[in-house]
């Protein structure tokens, strides 16, 4: 298997993990677990993205650009404090960094060709993610009203 499918692999199957940790808080089931996994996999992700795209060089990171290396580095500090902290905090910064990440993730599926394979599976779990969050939302707001 080639670094690119190990790497960007592991981005979507913590991409797709962060998708399940959101629809769970919004039902107000937090697994921890499913958060440490997570954040296990993307950390995964950043150290071969580090290794194998940008050969441990801090130029060559910064030559993608700077706004993507802030994006990168501050979606993996929300999801690293998400894994080391409690409730609340560790829901909140799940919810926080879930659309900084589905940014840097559609932005580099869009300006990249060699993970252009990813643009409509990254679509469809945000789609899928966003309206299963919003009926599981509706659903706690009619169960609310109607006791």
């Amino acid at each position: 298997m080639s670094g690119n499918l190990i790497t960007f692999g592991l981005a979507y199957a913590g991409y797709l993990l962060l998708c399940g940790d959101v629809l769970l808080r919004t039902r107000r089931t937090p697994r921890r677990a499913l958060t440490v996994l997570m954040f296990a996999v993307v950390a995964t992700h950043v150290l071969l993205v580090w290794a194998l795209r940008f050969g441990w060089s801090l130029d060559s990171a910064l030559a993608k650009g700077p706004a993507g290396f802030v994006v990168f580095h501050g979606a993996l500090a929300m999801l690293a404090g998400a894994a080391a902290l409690r409730e609340p905090w560790s829901g909140r910064l799940v919810l926080a960094a879930f659309p900084v990440v589905t940014a840097g993730a559609l932005g580099a599926a869009f300006k990249y060709d060699f993970v252009s394979a990813l643009r409509v599976p990254l679509l469809a779990a945000l789609g899928l993610t966003v309206a299963l969050g919003i009926g599981a939302l509706r659903a706690r707001g009619r169960r609310a009203v109607t006791g």
